[in-house]
């Protein structure tokens, strides 16, 4: 891995080993094809087995896998919207620029 010396740290590829962004590695992909396999078997397995219900939508086959996908998506949704509001930008706690802002507030000894 490289990294860039020059203009302010290392290049994007030095975390490409553990994001989701890239081929995964095979224990990964191993641990998500069970994981579908294990969601697949649960979610036949809601067809056949009698439970007992406190809401009429509970009667529905699946309807927990389809509830929780659903919630899932709209937590998504909600948390893009969220990140406009939230986010800052990147050098956001740099400190400032020698003479720029010298009476800021952050700069301690202000009032209380």
């Amino acid at each position: 891995m490289t990294s860039d010396t020059g203009s302010g740290g290392p290049e994007h590829t030095e975390h490409a080993d553990h994001d989701f962004t890239g081929p995964l590695s095979p224990p990964v992909a191993r641990f998500i094809s069970v994981f579908f396999v294990i969601s697949a078997i649960l979610f036949i397995a809601d067809f056949f087995v009698d439970r007992e219900v406190h809401q009429p939508a509970e009667k529905i086959p699946g309807f927990y896998a389809i509830y929780g996908f659903i919630g899932c998506v709209v937590l998504v949704l909600v948390a893009k919207q969220m990140r406009k509001v939230v986010m800052r930008d990147e050098d956001y706690y740099d400190e400032p620029a020698a003479g720029a802002d010298a009476d800021s507030p952050s700069e301690g000894g202000g009032g209380h």
